[in-house]
C-alpha cells in the first residue's frame, strides 16, 4: 500500500500533470517538452509506473518553418523556406501523449471495479 508520503508525491505530480494538461505551452520546443517529461517522470516515481512510451522522442523535434521568400518573377530562383534554429515537436502529437497519459490512469482507476476474482458466472 501507499504510504502517506507516496500520496503526497501522486498528488502533486498528477496537479501538476493537469496543471499542464489544461494550460499547455503556446509551441513545444525543447525547453516545454523537458518541463513535460519532468511531470512524467514525476509521475513514475510517484506511481512506480513505466510511461516512457508517452514521452517525446528525439525523432519528433524538428525545427519549424518561420518564414518563406517568394520566387523572384523570373523563376530563375526557387522561393526558399526559412527553418528555425531550435527544433520543435508537433502540438497534436504532445496533446496525444497527454490524453494517453490521462486515459491510462483512467483505466488504471477502473480496473479494481472491473476486475473479478474467482470463476466468472459465479
Amino acid at each position: 500500500m501507499f504510504s502517506v508520503d507516496d500520496i503526497n508525491k501522486q498528488t502533486l505530480a498528477w496537479a501538476r500533470f493537469e496543471a499542464l494538461r489544461s494550460h499547455p505551452p503556446q509551441s513545444w520546443d525543447e525547453s516545454a517538452v523537458s518541463q513535460f517529461h519532468e511531470i512524467v517522470s514525476a509521475l513514475e516515481e510517484a506511481y512506480a509506473l513505466d510511461l516512457s512510451l508517452f514521452r517525446v522522442p528525439n525523432a519528433e523535434m524538428k525545427p519549424r518553418i518561420v518564414g518563406v521568400s517568394r520566387a523572384p518573377r523570373s523563376g530563375r530562383f526557387p522561393g526558399r523556406l526559412q527553418m528555425s534554429d531550435k527544433p520543435y515537436c508537433d502540438e497534436h502529437f504532445v496533446q496525444r501523449q497527454i490524453e494517453g497519459i490521462a486515459f491510462y490512469f483512467q483505466n488504471l482507476q477502473a480496473s479494481p471495479e472491473r476486475q473479478k476474482f474467482g470463476f466468472l458466472g459465479g
